[in-house]
């Protein structure tokens, strides 16, 4: 795969854009549980259900996918969510968040190659600028894909793009929502979509689309949205710095000589240090031995040592027990060079107590992924 899970690598090498917005996504989930104050809110959930379609093109971002001829694919996608007017929700974001899943059909617009797909995820659209008729929404996903075409050597060769019939998904977008009655609403949004298996098995150049979006909601009661004032300033954490040290395992997605799956591991140190609202600053390092380019390095008959060292830097949000990671790696022990210089890693974690932690990360060299890793670690402070 997202990757968790990445609009930008397309553009460049850290794409954590994509990936920081979608972090909001979990958050949000944890909730459920600039005028005049509404000091009688009365809190609610009204259920949502919405009907949308979805038009766009698919981008070429490498060589090995210009055999493929242009594609526009378009998509029909029913969702069901709840809207969280809650005071909890407000503290949260400042805004109004609407949770739900959704269940999309994508005809890709080159059935021979690419074939379709149906693509379900969880969301989250914050709402904000509520008091208006016309809003504004943000929507992050995060799910998983059935596709019909995988790439294979003889009757498929030329789908470089997925070659697994399951996938994972990532979604992220922004729109505008207006309101023609407290119950009925329009919608129109431009999301970019992006869909692979993370690594599992090659080739894996994804399914990267750009959409535009129309659709209807209704909702199944009135909706009046809450007046309430905008929080500026959150309390700090108890502890503002974190020192950890993780292990992590994976598979890699290489095909070297016969072979398409290697074991991965390593080990991480990371310093991450408060520095307002969720946000934090980390700075770290990991060894990684990835024996993909053990076997490359014996075939080959290169006189280099296959391990790895990097340099971490990024960003996570704290969000309870969940904490989200965005970083950029730069190797300063790398004597085999088949990629960058240059990664990214995208990670969830679930904190179990103050010490024990575990969760899965993305490794990325641009819009290739390299690895998924579960990963296990502990917190000294």
């Amino acid at each position: 795969m997202h990757q968790l899970v990445y609009i930008f690598t397309l553009y460049g090498y850290f794409s954590g854009a994509m990936k920081n917005l979608s972090i909001f996504l979990i958050g949000c989930f944890c909730l459920i549980g600039n005028s005049q104050q509404d000091t009688s809110l009365i809190e609610s959930r009204p259920v949502i259900i919405g009907l949308s379609f979805d038009y766009g093109f698919l981008l070429r971002h490498s060589q090995s996918l210009r055999e493929i001829d242009d594609a526009y694919p378009f998509g029909i996608r029913l969702d069901a969510s709840k809207l969280l007017l809650t005071k909890k929700s407000w503290e949260f974001c400042n805004c109004f968040p609407r949770v739900g899943v959704s269940l999309a059909y994508w005809n890709w617009d080159n059935a021979e190659v690419l074939g379709s797909g149906i693509v379900p995820l969880a969301y989250v659209e914050p709402y904000f600028l509520t008091q208006k008729r016309t809003n504004v929404f943000v929507r992050m996903g995060l799910g998983g894909a059935f596709l019909t075409k995988p790439f294979d050597e003889v009757t498929n060769p030329k789908n470089q793009s997925y070659s697994t019939t399951l996938a994972f998904s990532i979604v992220l977008g922004a729109g505008l929502n207006y309101r023609l009655t407290d119950k009925l609403n329009l919608r129109l949004a431009a999301k970019y979509s992006h869909v692979s298996n993370g690594g599992v098995r090659s080739p894996n150049k994804g399914l990267n689309l750009p959409t535009v979006s129309v659709g209807v909601n209704t909702s199944l009661e009135p909706i009046s949205y809450p007046n309430l004032p905008k929080i500026s300033k959150r309390e700090p954490p108890k502890q503002k710095t974190r020192l950890s040290l993780v292990h992590f395992s994976g598979l890699s997605n290489a095909t070297v000589g016969e072979r398409d799956r290697f074991y991965v591991f390593g080990l991480s140190g990371n310093y991450s240090r408060w520095i307002g609202g969720r946000s934090a600053l980390s700075f770290g390092t990991e060894w990684a031995l990835d024996f993909s380019r053990r076997e490359q390095i014996r075939l080959e008959g290169a006189d280099a040592a296959f391990p790895q060292g990097a340099l971490l830097v990024g960003h996570e949000f704290w969000l309870g027990r969940i904490t989200f990671s965005q970083q950029l790696g730069i190797y300063y022990f790398n004597q085999f060079r088949t990629t960058d210089d240059v990664y990214q890693r995208y990670g969830l974690t679930y904190s179990f107590n103050q010490k024990i932690f575990a969760g899965f990360n993305l490794k990325a060299h641009r819009h290739v992924a390299d690895f998924f890793d579960l990963r296990i670690g502990y917190r000294f402070k």
